[in-house]
């Protein structure tokens, strides 16, 4: 498992800009491309923009695009092979509220009408909840198939909540970029890296390590 430190173009908000899973990688632009990256890597803009992780969710089975999602931008997807799936929904931050792995997935409320269409896309189970008391479950956690931490004030039913949905082995409250309680936005995961902010402290990475890393 590797752990890296990383600042898209000076931000740390490294999770608005990419979204991963175990089987591809979308970043656009400018973002360095690691060697432990999946073989399909694509790089794009989408909705006219670099926030790739902002408006883009999804696990190895498919990558959920909003409906602001260019034609050109779509294209690209389609050329790396990558299986996606267009929402029909009015909300476009898909990476705010959805939290997702290959086992399940946690979906804000206001994604209820889109429940059925977001689980036949992925491939997993959904249900809807908050974290934090906050409905946007993607921007408050970051998720592999092991384990997650999410928002530190998240209650004791809702991390039981997204453990169970997601079916993890382990799942843990913390923060991101030096005491941010918005996991999502400053990581991201899969069962073979984690980027973080690089404002990310010793005792936040020790406790994604703890909670994310498959030991032998």
């Amino acid at each position: 498992m590797e752990i890296e430190k990383y600042n898209y173009q000076g931000d740390t908000n490294v999770g608005f800009y990419a979204t991963v899973s175990n089987s591809y990688v979308v970043i656009p632009r400018q973002f360095e491309e690691k060697e432990y990256f999946p073989e399909k890597t694509v790089q794009t803009r989408i909705a006219g923009t670099n926030l790739v992780g902002l408006f883009t969710a999804g696990n190895s089975n498919c990558l959920l695009l909003p409906e602001s999602v260019k034609e050109r931008e779509v294209e690209k997807i389609e050329e790396s092979g990558i299986n996606y799936h267009i929402l029909d929904s009015i909300e476009n931050a898909l990476g705010n509220i959805i939290l997702v792995n290959d086992r399940g997935a946690v979906i804000s409320p206001e994604l209820e009408e889109q429940k059925k269409e977001i689980a036949e896309a992925l491939e997993v189970e959904v249900e809807t909840g908050e974290i934090g008391s906050i409905e946007n479950p993607g921007v408050c956690g970051v998720v592999n198939s092991k384990g997650a931490v999410i928002h530190r004030d998240a209650s004791t039913e809702e991390a039981e909540h997204v453990k169970e949905v997601l079916q993890l082995e382990d799942i843990n409250i913390g923060t991101i970029n030096m005491g941010s309680p918005y996991i999502g936005s400053g990581s991201i995961a899969s069962d073979d890296f984690i980027l973080v902010g690089h404002d990310t402290t010793g005792p936040e990475i020790g406790r994604l390590d703890r909670v994310t890393v498959k030991r032998d």
